[in-house]
């Protein structure tokens, strides 16, 4: 099983919930925020039917289904997870998520959010922020975490709720305050941005840091950001390529740039002769860098990678 669906089933094990999250919200990664009092835990034989299936046994599904039929809502909720943005791109469906996640809904406050994120989505309708923000509500006061900051998202942006900064920064920080790491990645934001709240560096990269040793990769790219700059820290660009590696292993790609320019340099300031190792990794970097650069940074990317490429070449010739 790919490590992304291994950390789906794992997901589900602990009851949280679909890593998307609000609208407008930078928040992707997967949540170790604790499930809502009252959810049931999803049954070992839903979690062993979910790995069958991902493992390419497809008579798993069938029997998934069979289970949700019954009205299992563990097993209506991984079917939804593994339906939707997470789950094998052959199988995705996530009209049929939503289906199942709105079944779920009564039971579950997970489902509840990710019924509330399919209005948000507007996935096979119109979209209905309203709706959206009345079910992340129910989440939220059932003591989900992750409802919290997506409704206090809704609340800074104004849709479906009145614009309340106040109120949603505040929604937030109560996410934040229980652990949960998109929250707190917001929050990071907040104070970078002097959303909500006034701007201080200081609280910002305290909101990064929780997040970040969480493995959320958002907060990661940008503590790596700061690290790198020396944002009202002392600057360490080998801590902030740590950091930047591990965003991109999370699927921050546009910290590839950053990590191609400091592997070549550390690479050419001191190597041993013939050890193409750490050019090779900047080389890596680069070709990604030159996929996502922008239409004005295309030839800038393009003219680094040539140029890495022929000192790699002329190093060769050196050997």
């Amino acid at each position: 099983m790919k490590q992304g669906l291994r950390l789906l089933v794992t997901a589900m094990v602990m009851c949280v919930a679909s890593p998307a999250c609000a609208v407008g919200s930078i928040d992707d990664a997967p949540s170790k925020a604790s499930p809502a009092a009252g959810d049931t835990p999803v049954g070992t034989d839903v979690v062993q039917l979910a790995q069958r299936w991902l493992s390419g046994q497809s008579d798993a599904r069938s029997a998934l289904e069979a289970l949700a039929a019954q009205g299992r809502s563990d097993a209506q909720e991984m079917l939804g997870e593994l339906l939707g943005p997470l789950g094998p791109p052959a199988l995705r469906d996530e009209v049929a998520a939503c289906g199942w996640h709105a079944k779920a809904a009564a039971s579950r406050a997970d489902s509840l959010h990710n019924a509330a994120l399919c209005y948000e989505k507007g996935v096979g309708a119109t979209r209905d922020l309203a709706k959206a923000a009345a079910l992340y509500r129910q989440a939220a006061d059932r003591g989900y975490a992750r409802s919290m900051c997506a409704l206090g998202n809704l609340y800074i942006a104004g849709k479906g709720v009145p614009k309340d900064e106040a109120k949603g920064v505040a929604l937030c920080r109560q996410a934040a305050d229980l652990g949960e790491a998109n929250a707190q990645t917001d929050l990071g934001n907040f104070y970078l941005e002097g959303l909500g709240v006034p701007r201080d560096i200081v609280q910002a990269r305290h909101w990064y840091e929780l997040a970040a040793a969480q493995g959320q990769p958002n907060a990661q790219f940008v503590l790596g950001q700061i690290y790198w700059n020396g944002d009202g820290v002392a600057r360490s660009q080998p801590k902030a390529a740590s950091l930047l590696k591990e965003a991109y292993k999370g699927g921050r790609r546009d910290a590839a740039p950053l990590l191609a320019k400091w592997l070549f340099a550390d690479w050419m300031s001191a190597h041993k002769r013939g050890d193409f190792t750490v050019l090779d990794e900047a080389i890596g970097y680069q070709k990604v860098a030159v996929s996502v650069a922008s239409e004005s940074d295309q030839n800038d990317e393009q003219t680094l990678l040539k140029l890495m490429l022929g000192v790699r070449a002329g190093g060769e010739k050196e050997k």
